[in-house]
């Protein structure tokens, strides 16, 4: 058996599992915790979390940007994503380069540069790493603190508790999908600029989130890297509750909304995006590393609130945690199942052909 037959899940679980701890999946969570506590001998001290990420080369919409520059903003964003998603402040962040010799030394810089043009926005420094001679790859690493009484996990969430999205969803798989299929040019000229520089700063709202989880609000959480979905599964198997999400407050932007009856020139089927563009908010995850979900109890969510407006960021109420079992949609006409999907490294097949499957399965009405 090859790991394609299993997939990203049941390979991390089945293969990885019996040797990481963090790999089970009841164990699992964004990033690996140490309990300072235990470590120090102060009962108070904060958990330091830690991850690791292998960000592959990307290019950015804008041709402006040094791609370079935009790759160690992204190898950076991507790897203190989970630091974020945990409620932490990231502190310090390495990275293992590896490099062919014939590499313009301006092209290194330019990732350093990149990678701290995100550091110093979250309040983190760049501490060091590691240089190997090869083909170009980078492996990062960020660590922080979190909160010991509002450290942000998997699990953790009840009946009752709000469902919350730390910004608008679906922009970035709708820019995704545009450039990939050269419909760019057909973008409404009020959303050209936005479409063109979206994500060439990729970090979400730390200092915001932070705040919240040293406040003690957050019930759970995870960052949106593989899409909603997967966290609305993620809420309901790890806590034995449900989701019901609901189709009127999910943020899409009037942007979103005006561009994505594009999509029906890359297939057919998604011509159904024209009535219910509120299904771009259930992607794979293409707003990633910018967007991160939690679930907080209702009489917490007006003062989280104000917490993020005061950063300048937005958090958004979607649906509510409930008793019953499973993930639900509320539209205006009916309540559907919600079927699972999220991106997968080892899917055979694109994504995109997933998630128009997706989509079939979750038949919407209309």
């Amino acid at each position: 058996m090859n790991i394609t037959e299993l997939q990203e899940k049941n390979f991390i679980q089945r293969i990885l599992g019996p040797m990481a701890s963090t790999a089970k999946a009841e164990n699992f969570e964004d990033a690996v915790i140490i309990d300072l506590a235990e470590v120090t001998g102060q009962p108070d001290a904060p958990y330091l979390v830690y991850s690791m990420d292998q960000p592959y080369f990307i290019h950015h919409a804008d041709t402006s940007l040094d791609p370079y520059r935009f790759y160690g903003r992204w190898i950076a964003g991507t790897t203190c994503n989970d630091v974020i998603a945990m409620g932490g402040r990231c502190r310090g962040f390495s990275l293992a380069l590896a490099a062919p010799p014939d590499t313009d030394t301006a092209d290194v810089e330019a990732i350093g540069h990149g990678i701290n043009d995100v550091l110093h926005r979250i309040g983190s420094v760049y501490e060091g790493g590691n240089f190997h001679n090869g083909d170009l790859a980078t492996v990062g690493c960020a660590w922080g603190t979190a909160p010991r009484h509002g450290i942000v996990r998997r699990s953790g969430a009840r009946a009752g508790d709000q469902i919350v999205v730390t910004g608008e969803l679906g922009f970035g798989w709708l820019e995704y999908l545009l450039r990939r299929h050269d419909l760019t040019d057909l973008i409404d000229h009020t959303d050209k600029e936005r479409f063109r520089t979206y994500k060439s700063m990729p970090v979400g709202a730390a200092a915001a989130v932070a705040t919240v989880a040293e406040r003690g609000h957050f019930t759970s959480g995870m960052d949106l890297s593989d899409g909603l979905v997967e966290f609305l599964f993620t809420v309901a198997t790890r806590n034995d509750t449900g989701c019901m999400i609901n189709a009127d407050m999910l943020p899409v932007s009037p942007a979103t909304r005006r561009n994505s009856t594009l999509l029906g020139r890359v297939d057919p089927s998604l011509k159904q995006l024209c009535a219910h563009p509120f299904l771009l908010a259930l992607d794979p995850g293409y707003d990633s590393p910018m967007r991160h979900a939690f679930t907080i109890r209702p009489e917490n969510v007006a003062r989280a609130q104000a917490e993020f407006e005061g950063h300048g960021a937005k958090l958004h109420v979607i649906g509510e945690v409930t008793t019953s079992p499973g993930v639900r949609l509320r539209t205006q006409r009916e309540i559907l199942d919600i079927p699972p999907f999220w991106d997968d490294n080892l899917r055979q097949g694109t994504t995109l052909t997933a998630w128009i499957q997706f989509l079939k399965d979750l038949d919407v009405r209309g």
